[in-house]
C-alpha cells in the first residue's frame, strides 16, 4: 500500500469517529432534553396537584395535634373535678405540632410554613342577669393555629373555651363542642350549666416550618356563678350570654343550635344578636320560663416553645418527674393537711367515695346527691357535747414555686343536725364566720368550698383553724378536708 492510499485510510478512520462522537452528543443533548420535558410537563400539570395533596395532608395532621388539645383540656377538667390522681401534683402534657409539610420530593421540596399561637386573639364571656347591671366576665383566651400553605387553601384552626373551630375566609364552623348544657327539667324550668376554659399564660407564637410544642398544665377549678345560693331570693326568668370572638359565625350557630335541642323557641324563649362585628350575644326572653345558672371556671397554662426548648417526649398526664422537688408546695395543686394541733386523725380526712366526681355547681354549701353511707366509710365523728376546735397544717414542704394570692378549702362533711354556726380562718387571717347545713336524720353529706385571699412566703403558714360550737352531743361528721393555692 502505497503512501497516499495509507493517508487516505486514516482520514476516512477519523471521520467515522468524529460522525460517531458527534451522533452520541446530539443523543445526549436529545434525551436530556426529553428529560427536561418530562420534568416540566410533571411539575407543570401534575406537581401542584400533588402539592395541594401534600399539603391537606399535613393540614390534617395539624387539625390532629389540635383535636390532642382539646383531649387533653377536658381531660384534665375531669381530673381536676374529680380530684382523682391530683392531690400532691399538678397535671401536664404537652403537645407536639408538625409545623412544616406539604413538600414533594424532586419535584416541590419546599415545605410550607405555618404559625402557632397562645392568647393571640381575644375571647371574653360576659354573663348578665336580669336586673343586675353587673356582668359576670370571664377572659378566656385560646390557641391558634395557622397555616400558611402555597398550594391548598389557608385555613386557621381555633381552640377557645372548650370549643374546636375550623375557620377559611370569613365563614367559620364548630367542630369539637364546648361544656355548655341547657336542660329542660319541666314546661318552665330549665338548668344550665357552662364549664368556661381560661388558658393563662403569655401571647406567643412561633412560626416555623419544623416543630413547636405546647404545654399544658392543669391548675384548678373556681366556682364563678351559681344562681341557687347566689340569688336565693330571685327567680331568674331572663338574661344575656355574649362572647366576644373572631368566629362569630361558629358561636351564634351552635348557641341557636343547642337552645333549640333543649326546647326553647327563636324570637319567643331566645335570640341572637350581633352587638359589634366581634360579639355574639344569645338573650333569653322573659316569657315566663325560670333559669338555674350554674358556671365554673376552669385554669389551664399554656406555654408554647419550639422542639428544642420543651421535652416534647414526656406526655404523662399523672406521673411527677423523677428530679421533682417533694418539698416544694405548688399552686393550682390540692393537698390535704398533713398535722392536727388538737389530736384530729388526719388519716381519714385524705379519701372520699371511691368514684365519686365532685359537682360542677360547686359552692359554699352544696348538697352531694350521689354521695350516701352505702359503703365502708373511713371518716372522722365528732360528738357536739363539746365544741370542737382545731387547727390543720402542714410541716414536710419548704416553699413555694410561686407565691400563692388565695386559698381554697374543699371540705365533705355531714351533721346531725339542721344547721351550725362556725368560726374559721385560712393562713391565720382575722376569724370568719361560715354556716354549715345538715338536717336531722344526719344522712345528707355537703361540700363546703371557700377561696380566701392569703399573703404568706412560707407553706408551715398554710393553716385552717375551724371552731363548731357544742350541739347536745348530735355528731359532726369530715370525710375529706384539702386545700388549693391559687
Amino acid at each position: 500500500m502505497n503512501q497516499g492510499t495509507k493517508v487516505n485510510e486514516m482520514s476516512r478512520k477519523s471521520l467515522l469517529k468524529s460522525e460517531s462522537a458527534a451522533a452520541i452528543a446530539i443523543a445526549a443533548v436529545l434525551l436530556l432534553g426529553l428529560v427536561f420535558t418530562i420534568i416540566s410537563v410533571v411539575k407543570l400539570n401534575h406537581a401542584p396537584e400533588w402539592k395541594i395533596d401534600a399539603e391537606r395532608d399535613y393540614s390534617y395532621d395539624a387539625w390532629g395535634n389540635m383535636e390532642d388539645v382539646k383531649t387533653r383540656i377536658d381531660l384534665f377538667t375531669r381530673f381536676m373535678d374529680s380530684n382523682s390522681n391530683y392531690s400532691g401534683y399538678g397535671l401536664s402534657a404537652t403537645v407536639p405540632f408538625s409545623m412544616g409539610g406539604g413538600d414533594v420530593p424532586v419535584f416541590e421540596p419546599s415545605k410550607s410554613n405555618s404559625k402557632l399561637s397562645v392568647n393571640n386573639e381575644e375571647y371574653t364571656m360576659n354573663i348578665t342577669l336580669a336586673n343586675h347591671s353587673f356582668p359576670h366576665t370571664i377572659d378566656c383566651g385560646g390557641v391558634t393555629y395557622y397555616s400558611e400553605n402555597r398550594q391548598y387553601p389557608d385555613q386557621i384552626f381555633r381552640y377557645e373555651n372548650g370549643a374546636l373551630i375550623m375557620a377559611q375566609g370569613e365563614s367559620s364552623q364548630m367542630k369539637r363542642k364546648p361544656s355548655f348544657d341547657i336542660q329542660k327539667i319541666d314546661n318552665e324550668n330549665y338548668v344550665i350549666t357552662i364549664n368556661a376554659i381560661n388558658l393563662t399564660g403569655e401571647t406567643t407564637s412561633v412560626s416555623s416550618s419544623t416543630l413547636a410544642a405546647l404545654r399544658l398544665t392543669g391548675c384548678y377549678i373556681n366556682p364563678i356563678l351559681n344562681s341557687s345560693t347566689d340569688y336565693l331570693n330571685e327567680s331568674i326568668n331572663s338574661f344575656n350570654m355574649s362572647i366576644c370572638t373572631c368566629y362569630t359565625d361558629a358561636w351564634a350557630t351552635y348557641l341557636n343550635d343547642t337552645a333549640k335541642e333543649a326546647g326553647l323557641e327563636y324570637g319567643t324563649d331566645y335570640q341572637i344578636t350581633y352587638p359589634d362585628s366581634g360579639c355574639v350575644c344569645l338573650s333569653f326572653l322573659p316569657t315566663g320560663n325560670n333559669y338555674s345558672i350554674y358556671v365554673n371556671k376552669t385554669i389551664i397554662g399554656a406555654e408554647l416553645g419550639t422542639g428544642s426548648g420543651m421535652d416534647i417526649g414526656n406526655t404523662s398526664d399523672s406521673e411527677p418527674d423523677e428530679d421533682e422537688d417533694e418539698s416544694v408546695m405548688k399552686v393550682g395543686t390540692w393537698y390535704t393537711f398533713e398535722l392536727s394541733d388538737n389530736g384530729t386523725a388526719i388519716l381519714p380526712l385524705r379519701d372520699y367515695k371511691p368514684g365519686f366526681v365532685f359537682p360542677a355547681s360547686s359552692g359554699v354549701n352544696v348538697k352531694l346527691e350521689n354521695y350516701d353511707n352505702n359503703y365502708p366509710t373511713n371518716e372522722f365523728n365528732y360528738s357536739m357535747a363539746t365544741s370542737f376546735e382545731d387547727t390543720f397544717r402542714f410541716n414536710s414542704f419548704a416553699d413555694f414555686n410561686s407565691k400563692p394570692n388565695s386559698a381554697t378549702i374543699r371540705m365533705i362533711y355531714k351533721l346531725d343536725y339542721s344547721s351550725t354556726s362556725v368560726t374559721r380562718n385560712i393562713a391565720e387571717n382575722n376569724p370568719e364566720h361560715a354556716v354549715l347545713v345538715g338536717n336531722n336524720n344526719g344522712k345528707d353529706w355537703y361540700l363546703y368550698s371557700e377561696t380566701t385571699p392569703i399573703n404568706i412566703i412560707d407553706p408551715s403558714d398554710l393553716t385552717f383553724y375551724l371552731k363548731i360550737d357544742e350541739k347536745n352531743g348530735k355528731n359532726f361528721h369530715i370525710d375529706y378536708l384539702a386545700v388549693r393555692l391559687n
